[in-house]
C-alpha cells in the first residue's frame, strides 16, 4: 500500500514541476525571441529496473526539459535596428569574455558606434568581432537581408552575421532570450537564413496552447493528490485495525 502512496506521490510532484514550465512559458509569451520548453514524463517501472531501483513501484519523472526552437511570428516594429531572423540560425552575442546566443534583435548604437543587444551585449560578426558603425555619417541605417549595414546608403563594412549551431541540445537557455553553448558544440556562420529589418520575431509560445495543457496537468496533479489522501486514510484505519485487542 505504501508503494502506490510513493507513486502517487511521485506523478504529483512532477505534474508540479511541469506547472512551473509551463508558468515560465506562459510569463514570456511577449518577449522577443523566446522559445519555450516542453516537458515529457517517464516512468522506472520498466524491465530490470522495476527491481533494481524502482523495488516495484512505479514512480513518474521529468524525464527531460527541453528547448522548441521552432521560429516564431513576426511582428512588424518599423524600426530600424529592430531585426528578425527568418529561418535557422542565432545571432552571436558578447559580455565580457563570454559568448551567447539569442534570436532577440532589438539592436542599439552606443555612443562610440557599437552595436549592441537592448541588455548591453556586443552584437558579433563572421570572425567573432563586435559590430561597429560610423555614427557621425549619418543615422539612415539600412540592414540588408544578407545582414549587411549600410549608413546613407553607404556601406559600412559591418554585417550582422547569423550563426547555425552544430547541436542545438548543447545550447543552455541562461535568460528569457540568451544561449550559453556548452562544451563540445560549435558554430558557423550561415548563408540561408533571412535577416529582416524592421521586425522582431515573437516569442513561440501559443498562449492557448499552454492554458489548455495548464488545465490537464492541474487536474492530474489534483488525481495524485486525492490518490494520497486515500491512502493515507487507509493507512489510519490499518492503524486502527492494528490496535484492537
Amino acid at each position: 500500500m505504501v508503494s502506490g502512496k510513493y507513486s502517487a506521490l511521485s506523478g504529483a510532484v512532477a505534474r508540479e514541476q511541469a506547472m512551473d514550465n509551463l508558468a515560465s512559458n506562459l510569463a514570456n509569451v511577449t518577449t522577443a525571441g523566446f522559445k519555450k520548453n516542453r516537458v515529457s514524463f517517464s516512468a522506472i517501472l520498466r524491465g530490470a529496473n522495476q527491481t533494481a531501483e524502482a523495488r516495484g513501484i512505479n514512480y513518474t519523472k521529468i524525464r527531460k526539459i527541453a528547448t522548441d526552437f521552432s521560429q516564431g511570428g513576426m511582428q512588424t516594429t518599423g524600426r530600424a535596428l529592430d531585426v528578425a531572423i527568418e529561418g535557422e540560425g542565432f545571432f552571436k552575442v558578447q559580455k565580457d569574455d563570454e559568448i551567447f546566443y539569442t534570436r532577440s534583435g532589438h539592436l542599439v548604437i552606443d555612443q562610440n558606434g557599437m552595436i549592441k543587444t537592448d541588455e548591453g551585449l556586443n552584437v558579433l560578426g563572421a570572425a567573432n568581432d563586435p559590430l561597429q558603425v560610423n555614427i557621425a555619417e549619418g543615422k539612415d541605417i539600412v540592414i540588408g537581408e544578407s545582414g549587411e549595414i549600410s549608413v546613407n546608403g553607404a556601406l559600412s563594412g559591418g554585417k550582422i552575421q547569423v550563426f547555425a549551431i552544430d547541436d542545438q541540445e548543447k545550447l543552455v537557455k541562461t535568460g528569457s532570450s540568451l544561449y550559453k553553448l556548452d562544451e563540445g558544440g560549435t558554430d558557423q556562420p550561415l548563408a540561408t537564413s533571412r535577416v529582416v529589418q524592421g521586425n522582431l520575431e515573437t516569442s513561440n509560445v501559443n498562449m492557448m496552447e499552454e492554458m489548455a495543457a495548464m488545465i490537464a496537468i492541474q487536474r492530474t496533479f489534483e488525481a495524485h493528490n486525492k490518490v494520497i489522501e486515500s491512502y493515507s486514510k487507509l493507512g489510519e484505519k490499518q492503524d486502527e485495525l492494528g490496535s484492537v485487542g
